[in-house]
């Protein structure tokens, strides 16, 4: 199957190059409303879902809150706040060998594995301890 390229695809991949903040859609679709007034919240969303289909970005779905997009393509792990639902890597070294099939999985491939840690991020902490 041929893959359309289309301006919007290309905008919504411009915006997520380089974006470390692991944005939402919605956030996603207000950057975009920035450059592309036009644009809508459904294209955003069909968009973000290709890019994801295409392996151009991550997404990742949260326990709470919204799911965030990720434009780093190499293995890391993740933490989730869970006051303010903000996402940031982690610097945790990603360890390959939990993709191992133990003996007591056999017949399972496991083709890669996540850890999300999940706590409360610097800023929501400091609030936390000033009440």
């Amino acid at each position: 199957m041929k893959i359309r390229n289309s301006q919007q695809r290309n905008l919504i991949a411009g915006l997520m190059k380089d974006n470390y903040d692991h944005p939402t859609a919605d956030e996603i679709y207000e950057l975009a409303r920035e450059k592309e007034p036009t644009i809508s919240r459904g294209t955003v969303y069909r968009n973000l879902n290709r890019l994801t289909e295409m392996g151009t970005i991550s997404k990742l779905t949260m326990p709470v809150g919204p799911d965030h997009f990720d434009c780093r393509d190499q293995d890391h792990y993740h933490f989730l706040c869970r006051k303010c639902h903000k996402v940031f890597d982690t610097p945790l070294e990603y360890d390959g060998s939990l993709n191992a099939v133990p003996k007591s999985m056999e017949g399972f491939r496991i083709e890669c594995h996540r850890l999300l840690l999940v706590g409360l991020c610097p800023q929501c902490a400091g609030k936390e301890n000033n009440n």
